[in-house]
């Protein structure tokens, strides 16, 4: 099978590879690397370049971002909050499959010390991460989570999954809370909302559904990044209708941006390098990077928490602010520049009451300097040899704090890519933060599998390595969400990860793997 055929590109949330369709990667190799303009690689050549452009965006968005890092890490967390949980219950009762189907055989109390309440721990643990990724995903995803029977209240889905991730993080990298603050912190306050019937805080509490989730924010930002790159790199012979006759503007691509016009007030722009868009992607920018809980702590406004850790609670009202509270907004973005960036978006913040983009990217970049909590962190990235405790924490975390100091120096940049990638202001320094911040993981033109990105500073046996325990613990984290929540033997769908690879020995590898974290093998499960 060859590369990815469904699309252009695709970025994968939860295997945390690029992919690229093989006409995308073919035609890449064949006008070399590098920042192309129209002119020098032909439109052919600056489409798929702009393909690389949108898929890489998205890499950025879930690794170089406040809540893309908090959901990017629900994966691992949802498996590590859960393992002592699981080989307890597993020791109690014997190796059941699954642990949802479970309880439901199980009779007697449901408390503390009991055996139906550790399985219920471990259900409802689980799916409050899931909670917290549907909630803030889209209206759909948003409905079936409150529906759920296991469902309490958005709060207490946001609540346990920043808790329960700093706690994974801390454990890994910062066991004496230098830099994170301690979930312990938060329990009480969020306990006295709980008991005042805080709306969203308590169980039956109405759920708010916001117009767009982080699905509609995420492409939204991706797609017109794409897009002002290709009208820069054309010279800006290219426009809306070209976009749409090319099929790039349509469906989930443009409805945040209307949702955008539609709060700010504004009319749908002339072009697309108009200061309109450039407001449009600083407030994309703005919704998936709160700083609600990390980095900062909390010390107040615990009523607002889930509005300020929500991207399409901030988006919304970050675009009604434009309207109500900053209409010099609609007009500051012109060239593109740190200064406009900083002023609009310290703006916004302080009408919002969060902090801001900036003050974030500093808070951040200064985790990682000399003397400061993260430092061997960073070294570990360097030279790419990880220790093995936690790996894909580590890898996902360095990755972050890498992209917030070099975010925190050029946040236009950041922000706006398609302007700085091509046309006037174009520059080696652009072509230098494209490739240091490009994903760890990609396709090939002829393979779907999933192969490690080489660096030319790191030895290849060494990304190898780390590539080859990363996903030996993410294949873990998998067969682990089936153990609790999927009924039926254990499935072993990984040819994702290559295509190579017999299945008998991609299973063996699983396997090993699988034993080696919880001491039994998966071929010894009892389904229910």
């Amino acid at each position: 099978m060859n590369a990815t055929l469904k699309a252009h590109g695709l970025y994968s949330s939860f295997q945390y590879v690029l992919r690229l369709s093989p006409a995308v990667h073919k035609k890449l190799a064949e006008v070399g690397g590098g920042i192309k303009t129209s002119r020098e690689a032909g439109f052919d050549g600056a489409q798929a370049f702009s393909t690389l452009l949108h898929e890489t965006v998205h890499w950025w968005q879930h690794i170089g971002s406040t809540y893309g890092l908090m959901l990017s890490l629900t994966y691992p967390v949802q498996a590590h909050a859960n393992y002592k949980a699981l080989k307890e219950l597993a020791d109690k009762v014997g190796f059941k499959k699954s642990v949802r189907q479970l309880i439901g055989q199980l009779s007697g109390p449901t408390g503390p010390g009991t055996i139906r309440g550790l399985a219920n721990t471990i259900v409802n643990n689980h799916f409050d991460f899931g909670a917290f990724r549907d909630l803030t995903f889209n209206q759909k995803t948003a409905r079936a989570a409150a529906e759920n029977p296991f469902f309490e209240s958005v709060g207490h889905s946001h609540e346990i999954t920043y808790g329960n991730n700093l706690l994974v993080l801390a454990a890994t990298l910062d066991p004496e809370f230098r830099a994170f603050q301690h979930p312990r912190d938060w329990e009480g306050p969020f306990q006295e909302l709980r008991e005042a019937k805080t709306p969203g805080f308590y169980y039956g509490s109405r759920v708010t559904l916001w117009p767009v989730g982080v699905h509609e924010i995420f492409e939204g930002q991706a797609c017109f990044c794409q897009l002002q790159y290709l009208t820069f790199a054309s010279g800006g012979r290219l426009g809306w209708d070209d976009y749409r006759m090319l099929g790039m503007l349509h469906g989930v691509y443009e409805r945040a941006f209307q949702l955008f016009l539609k709060e700010t007030g504004l009319p749908w722009p002339s072009t697309v390098d108009h200061p309109t868009v450039a407001l449009f992607l600083l407030i994309c920018d703005m919704a998936i990077n709160p700083g609600a809980g990390f980095p900062f702590p909390i010390t107040h406004h615990f009523a607002s928490f889930i509005t300020d850790t929500d991207p399409g609670a901030r988006f919304t009202m970050l675009s009604a602010l434009v309207r109500m509270k900053c209409p010099d907004a609609a007009t500051m973005i012109r060239r593109y520049s740190r200064a406009e960036y900083e002023a609009v978006s310290t703006m916004l913040a302080a009408q919002l009451l969060v902090e801001s983009p900036m003050s974030i990217a500093e808070r951040c970049s200064k985790w990682s300097a000399p003397g400061a909590p993260f430092e061997s962190l960073m070294r570990e990235k360097d030279t790419f040899d990880y220790a093995p405790t936690n790996l894909p924490v580590r890898v996902l975390f360095s990755h972050f704090l890498a992209f917030m100091q070099d975010k925190f120096s050029r946040p236009e940049y950041f922000c706006w890519p398609g302007a700085w990638m091509a046309g006037e202001r174009a520059a080696e320094e652009a072509r230098r933060l494209f490739e240091k911040h490009q994903a760890l993981f990609i396709d090939k033109e002829d393979d779907d599998g999933v192969f490690p990105r080489l660096h030319p500073d790191k030895e290849e046996a060494q990304v190898q390595k780390v590539f080859s325990a990363f996903y030996a613990t993410t294949v873990t984290y998998d067969l682990t969400d089936q153990w609790i929540s999927q009924p039926g033997p254990f499935r072993y769908g990984y040819d994702w990860l290559s295509q190579t690879t017999d299945t008998s020995v991609m299973k063996a590898f699983a396997d090993g793997n699988f034993r080696q974290v919880y001491g039994i093998y998966p071929d010894d499960v009892e389904c229910l």
